[in-house]
């Protein structure tokens, strides 16, 4: 494509009402996504950035839905000759992602995954199709006003470390001193500060405004306090491809060397701080290293397909390298990514997959660097549209150099703004599209007109008073006796009262200004979609009373919230898991019919409902490195009880038939330990089980043997700071003098 000189992307003025309206409402509602989505944060569920997740997909379902509603008002096709070529590499991307995700194994726990990546598809070709640069203006502005609430409350924890008590919000010091503002940890909230500096630089070259140079400052000061090294190397290269860009393309002088060699100082100060904090806290920069060898061992197994989208957490424990656990000193987390995007876009879409994700990535900057002309040649409207491509350029030039070495842009807080920057990016490139044809305007007959008008009513009115009932209880559990709590509800039932006021004005305004029944229809059938994706924040609500029970001693009362989770939430085999690990912690054998408990056509014991529900997980998601551990602790226990049974047993009859069961359960939990040690061999539990059923089979020499194994270590582990762990694990030592006695009893 060669370089040409374009004027301001334009699109004709729609003639209907309808077709003014939703032009109207789409810049906006992507503005208010943006804003939300940046800084939103709840502590009512048990993944406090879960409101996040929450926002962007019903965000998302109805800025499409409205998309949607404005393309069958025209009846125009978004797609036509003149912008394919630019649209071409996103449709690609996603053609790619569908076919792997279908030919990938696991379907159902990498399915909300997937279907976010389809929603960021449907964003990125929404703005590149229809954003005028009016509507970008729009944008800018309210990414602006994120930066300001976000880089504000992040200048108050910075005061919080120092006069303890100045933040008063329920999450203070969750990180110790380091900050994270309104995001999930300090990582994301750095990745942000990063590209909302990008967008805030050019809007400051342009227009001279010094309030900006403020927020500037604010973001480099709450940057060096996230104390993360990967923002600060982003912020480096950002700086430098955004200095780079301005002093080659938009605004040429004398000095150009010299900006560039002190873009290139920015970096090099850049990459001395993250080596130098790194040196002080190397923990991180070994864990990243022994996930992306393990990542690229799964590269290397499927290098052509890739393991499908979203499945990387259900893959990766298969490789994950020992010295992790080490590292973690934790036998029950998930690394859900790779750590670099790249690499994971690489081991889930295979070598296809990764090369379309660059060619998406390059195509969207050679677009940016051919249409940035010299500012002095260009007038006002196109000097504005020339800074709006560099800063949205410079902003995702941050977000992919973050993206080497961190997992931001699978979560909502980055991933959002990387579709965003690539649609505007290709909006300001696409040429001017010239149509002339003539708006088809549709009627419906009266009476299916108001039919569908009620129906779209109706569900907006059924779909409020569920969100909000719900949402009541959610509300109804936090504590209020504290400012900060009190401030959290009331900041989550104005932004949700909003929303859905919101969504509810744009729904009925459209459908009664539209005069075709298919508007209405359309919108209504979008309501199912926005209550179902809020039901996964309820499942999430409720996962957390779950989890809240149970460490309080209260397992029984835990449960109907597990179930309820399960109901709301069935692409989550977590909900699932930790169920079944409650029933193996009740462990209540009598027969009876529980719907509290999952039970929903006959009676059934929690033994019975624990294997069920790993059964469950075993099938989706079967290398949770806790997984087979917890299926042999349950095996074991009912080895134990049924051995119990037996040695009370009144006949010959019972006794043999509780003996069998106990021989069964214990053979199985052997096998399900030497399973876990294949996705786990550092967990010292794991070890104690199996010495103990050796022991019980009256074999000490086997016995020995797994104790000589731990204190060996695991293979390929050769720290002498992680083996130092295995050689003086007291409950290891402790066991291994029991078996010398029994030895040498045995021996005597």
């Amino acid at each position: 494509m060669s370089a040409k000189k374009i004027s301001t992307p334009t699109k004709k003025a729609p003639t209907s009402p309808l077709g003014a309206f939703l032009r109207k409402c789409l810049p906006v509602v992507t503005g208010w996504l943006c804003l939300l989505v940046s800084i939103s944060f709840f502590t009512g569920t048990y993944d406090t950035a879960q409101v996040k997740l929450t926002l962007l997909h019903t965000g998302a379902i109805v800025l499409l839905g409205l998309w949607a509603a404005l393309k069958i008002a025209e009846w125009k096709s978004p797609f036509t000759r003149q912008n394919f070529p630019f649209l071409f590499p996103i449709f690609a991307y996603l053609g790619w992602n569908i076919i792997s995700f279908i030919c990938g194994p696991f379907h159902l726990e990498s399915a909300e995954e997937f279907i976010r990546l389809l929603m960021y598809g449907g964003i990125m070709l929404l703005i590149a199709t229809e954003f005028t640069q009016k509507d970008i203006r729009t944008l800018t502005k309210f990414i602006i006003i994120a930066a300001w609430i976000s880089f504000a409350y992040g200048a108050l924890q910075i005061v919080d470390g120092f006069w303890p008590g100045a933040d008063f919000l329920p999450w203070r010091g969750f990180f110790t001193r380091r900050i994270f503002s309104t995001h999930a940890n300090p990582n994301f909230f750095g990745a942000f500060v990063v590209f909302a500096s990008a967008v805030a630089g050019a809007q400051y070259l342009a227009t001279r405004k010094k309030s900006l140079l403020v927020l500037l400052g604010l973001g480099l000061v709450e940057l060096f306090f996230t104390e993360s090294k990967g923002a600060w190397l982003a912020y480096g290269a950002a700086a430098a491809v955004g200095t780079f860009l301005f002093t080659n393309r938009i605004f040429p002088t004398k000095h150009i060397k010299k900006l560039n060699l002190a873009a290139a100082g920015v970096l090099l100060a850049a990459l001395i701080l993250a080596g130098t904090y790194t040196a002080k806290r190397f923990q991180s920069v070994s864990f990243r290293s022994f996930t992306w060898l393990a990542a690229f061992e799964m590269v290397q197994d499927s290098p052509v397909m890739g393991t499908g989208p979203g499945s990387f957490k259900i893959i990766y424990p298969a490789y994950k390298r020992p010295q992790i656990f080490y590292i973690e000193n934790s036998h029950n987390t998930e690394t859900q990514h790779a750590e670099n995007e790249y690499l994971e876009q690489w081991a889930t879409t295979g070598t296809v997959g990764l090369a379309i994700f660059l060619w998406l990535i390059i195509f969207v900057f050679i677009c940016a660097w051919k249409n940035l002309q010299t500012a002095g040649q260009l007038s006002a409207e196109e000097r504005e549209r020339a800074f709006y491509l560099l800063g949205y350029a410079t902003a995702l030039a941050g977000l992919m150099a973050h993206a080497c070495v961190d997992i931001s842009l699978r979560f909502a807080s980055s991933g959002l703004f990387f579709a965003v920057f690539i649609g505007v990016i290709i909006a300001l490139s696409n040429p001017p599209q010239e149509d002339n044809s003539k708006e088809k305007i549709f009627f419906s007959a009266p009476w299916l007109l108001w039919g569908t008008r009620l129906v779209l009513a109706g569900a907006l009115a059924y779909g409020a008073w569920k969100v909000l009932g719900e949402f009541k209880e959610i509300s109804g559990a936090m504590s209020a006796s504290k400012l900060g709590d009190g401030f959290l509800i009331c900041c989550a039932w104005t932004v949700l009262l909003g929303c859905i006021l919101g969504v509810g004005y744009m729904y009925l305004r459209a459908a009664w200004t539209s005069r075709a029944a298919r508007t209405g229809l359309l919108l209504a059938a979008t309501v199912p979609g926005l209550v179902w994706f809020y039901g996964l924040f309820q499942a999430n609500h409720y996962y957390s009373l779950g989890v809240r029970l149970v460490q309080m001693g209260n397992a029984e009362g835990a449960l109907p919230y597990f179930t309820r989770a399960v109901k709301l939430n069935p692409l989550l085999t977590e909900y699932r898991q930790y169920r079944a690990n409650t029933f193996a912690t009740i462990f209540d054998l009598t027969t009876q019919y529980s719907p509290a408990r999952g039970d929903t056509d006959k009676p059934s014991n929690d033994y019975e409902r624990a294997l069920t529900d790993f059964a469950w997980v075993l099938k989706y998601a079967p290398n949770h490195t806790a997984l087979h551990q917890n299926i042999g602790q349950l095996y074991y226990a009912m080895a134990l009880r049924a051995s119990q049974e037996a040695a009370q047993a009144k006949s010959a009859d019972e006794f043999q038939r509780y003996s069998q069961i106990a021989r069964d359960n214990m053979e199985q939990a052997k096998r399900a330990f030497k399973r876990s040690l294949v996705l786990d061999p550092v967990n010292a539990e794991t070890y104690l089980f199996l010495t103990s059923i050796s022991l019980m089979e009256r074999n000490p020499a086997q016995a020995q043997a797994w104790i000589d194994a731990y204190k060996r270590g695991p293979e390929g582990v050769t720290e002498d700071e992680f083996l130092e762990k295995n050689r003086h694990n007291p409950q290891i030592n402790a066991l291994e003098m029991q078996v010398q006695k029994i030895i040498s009893s045995v021996g005597k």
